[in-house]
């Protein structure tokens, strides 16, 4: 089965950088699971990533500590399962090897928050993916 992204999903993703757009694409089209982008998964504004702040989010505050979301090159995606969105680290795991065989395919240097470690500056985020 070729999945690809709802119209919704490409909407929350205007502004992030071309080629990760396509590159989320192509990915989706050869994952074994669906997935989406939620809905603050694309660009964010320095407004939208401090009240993700302060609802304990995101440990930037879109200040003095930026997001990759400000800047277009960053998205985080879930899984859809069973007809429902999926946070399930197994479920992300699956996605993120898609998605980072496709990224170097591509040759674009991606790294994704399921590497991040529970301890670094930003914890772990296993929907979460910036190009660097």
């Amino acid at each position: 089965m070729s999945f690809k992204l709802s119209q919704t999903s490409l909407s929350r993703l205007h502004g992030v950088n071309d080629k990760l757009i396509e590159m989320i694409q192509s990915a989706i089209s050869k994952s074994p699971i669906d997935f989406g982008i939620p809905k603050d998964g694309g660009l964010r504004t320095s407004e939208d990533q401090y009240q993700l702040f302060l609802n304990g989010v995101s440990k930037c505050d879109g200040t003095n500590k930026k997001s990759y979301h400000q800047s277009g090159n960053a998205f985080d995606v879930y899984a859809w399962h069973k007809g429902k969105a999926s946070w399930d680290k197994v479920h992300l795991a699956l996605i993120a090897g898609v998605i980072l065989a496709e990224s170097k395919s591509m040759g674009l240097n991606i790294r994704w928050g399921g590497t991040f470690g529970s301890d670094s500056y930003h914890g772990w985020d296993f929907g979460h993916f910036e190009i660097i």
